[in-house]
């Protein structure tokens, strides 16, 4: 195997069981001895900075995090890349969404706060920051991503509007809880790690990555160990190099790091 510099997780269905719990004091320790092999941790995700800043209060050792999908890159609270979306491209798919597809709720994450016209229906608990709005084209912020819920469960007919009428110019996940994020073109959590290669001075080889839905699979295809969760949709799964041996409800991703890196002694 490929030297490790960097291991990087999904969380939501990943590195937290289902009631969105993970084991604190053992990633405490674990970090703690990976920084003495010379590897750093990020955590992953579709959710915005803000949340993931505040859920993981109690693990200061983490190193980065890539948010909104790849969209935002923090090292150390700085933010090191971001790639938000043209401000045109969301005043034009704001009544387009609303118009053309079965919604169940809309909101905006944006670099400010995230931005909806009603709370209902809204995953409010990735969404501490939330500003309640008249009209969401009189937002003054810079857009990291859009996140849709439809009425029904079957997403792939909006993934195919989006493709038709946005497919050069943005890149639509299905995200955690039945949703579809929706982040400018060139942007995932590969191309996320791609940019931090660059600047931390090693490659994608480099990379050890945890995810379990969609909008990790490119994550796992690209890194030097992609490793599916036990629980992983079938996709990821199949273009994975491993898959953990538990699934996220018992430690699958804790498990794993000590099984390749020893780190109980």
């Amino acid at each position: 195997m490929t030297q490790t510099k960097l291991i990087a997780t999904d969380i939501d269905g990943t590195l937290f069981d289902d009631d969105k719990n993970y084991n604190i004091e053992r990633l405490n320790n674990y970090l703690k001895a990976l920084h003495q092999q010379g590897i750093q941790f990020a955590v992953a995700s579709g959710n915005n900075y803000d949340h993931l800043k505040r859920i993981f209060q109690r693990t200061p050792q983490i190193d980065l995090f890539i948010a909104e999908n790849g969209a935002q890159i923090v090292k150390k609270g700085e933010t090191i890349y971001e790639r938000e979306m043209p401000k045109t491209l969301v005043n034009d798919m704001i009544p387009t969404l609303f118009n053309q597809l079965d919604l169940k709720s809309l909101s905006l994450s944006g670099k400010k706060a995230s931005y909806a016209e009603s709370k209902k229906d809204l995953p409010l608990y990735h969404m501490k920051n939330l500003v309640i709005v008249d009209n969401l084209l009189k937002i003054n912020d810079d857009i990291f991503k859009f996140n849709i819920q439809l009425q029904h469960d079957d997403l792939t007919e909006a993934i195919k509007f989006l493709n038709d009428n946005y497919g050069q110019e943005i890149y639509a996940a299905v995200s955690g809880f039945g949703s579809i994020d929706i982040m400018r073109n060139n942007v995932n959590k590969s191309i996320a790690l791609r940019h931090l290669c660059d600047l931390e001075d090693f490659s994608l080889k480099n990379v050890m990555a945890f995810g379990d839905n969609l909008n990790d699979l490119e994550m796992i295809q690209s890194v030097g160990t992609g490793i599916a969760m036990k629980n992983a949709k079938a996709q990821v799964i199949k273009v994975a190099n491993l898959v953990t041996n538990t699934d996220n409800n018992h430690d699958g991703v804790l498990n794993t790091i000590n099984e390749i890196f020893k780190l109980d002694k």
